[in-house]
């Protein structure tokens, strides 16, 4: 979605020469639990290849354990679901979270459009006239 910010970015820079590089803005940036969620996934993939790989064997090489427990065989049991939940469902599931599409422009500091406030994109005329109003001042 930063394309989006740099469109419009391009657009008023052109529209308004005066203004180049007092335009800034972008994505808002990721909450916190979301960067969160996406590494203990990344940990997820990386134990769940392991198990691909090393099987039942693995669970006898963990202190304490005598094989594999119920919910391990649940997921052997059915490995299509199982795969599909944890590389694509699970997945898109924490990405939706992070790509909103939305963006902000700001000029000298102070916020010209929020597309999170307004839940959707500006138009060229509204740009144009929001620029026009504040090179009046």
């Amino acid at each position: 979605m930063q394309r989006n910010y740099l469109t419009v970015k391009q657009f008023l820079e052109n529209e308004f020469p005066e203004l180049r590089g007092k335009i800034d803005g972008g994505n808002p940036p990721i909450p916190p639990h979301v960067v969160l969620q996406q590494q203990i996934l990344s940990i997820i993939h990386m134990i769940a290849v392991a198990f691909i790989f090393l099987g039942d064997t693995l669970w006898n090489m963990i202190p304490f354990m005598n094989g594999p427990p119920r919910w391990y065989q649940a997921c052997k049991a059915y490995p299509m679901q199982t795969f599909l939940a944890l590389f694509f469902f699970i997945p898109t599931l924490i990405q939706s979270q992070v790509t909103t599409g939305a963006f902000e422009i700001l000029c000298d500091g102070d916020v010209m459009f929020s597309k999170i406030e307004s839940g959707r994109f500006p138009n060229g005329p509204e740009l144009v006239e929001m620029f026009q109003g504040l090179l009046k001042k």
